[in-house]
């Protein structure tokens, strides 16, 4: 399911800690900025599908990226994966743009 900025947030809200927040950029867009509380699995460093096999299939999952295009790659590889509840948030530009916050490091 493809959510905007305001209702990822929206959500991030009602489920608290029962949401994982995954960041699927590298660890160096990463580290310039991110949703707080979110977990980098960069989906083009080779680590991803090994990242995702360790997590529970029933959790619910929020993923963004940049621009959209990895993390709708990424929500894609979860749902094939058998992942039962991911949200793609796009990018972490719309976000921005939304006025939301972001923290560094």
């Amino acid at each position: 399911m493809v959510l905007g900025p305001t209702e990822g947030q929206a959500l991030m809200q009602s489920l608290g800690a029962a949401l994982t927040v995954i960041d699927v950029r590298t660890p160096a867009e990463f580290a310039n900025g991110h949703i707080d509380g979110a977990v980098n699995l960069d989906l083009e460093g080779g680590g991803f599908s090994a990242g995702i096999a360790a997590l529970d299939h029933g959790t619910p999952y929020l993923v963004y990226c940049q621009s959209g295009r990895r993390s709708a790659i990424a929500a894609e590889t979860m749902v094939a994966a058998g992942f039962t509840q991911v949200y793609d948030m796009g990018g972490l530009t719309a976000w921005q743009s939304a006025g939301l916050p972001v923290v560094a490091g």
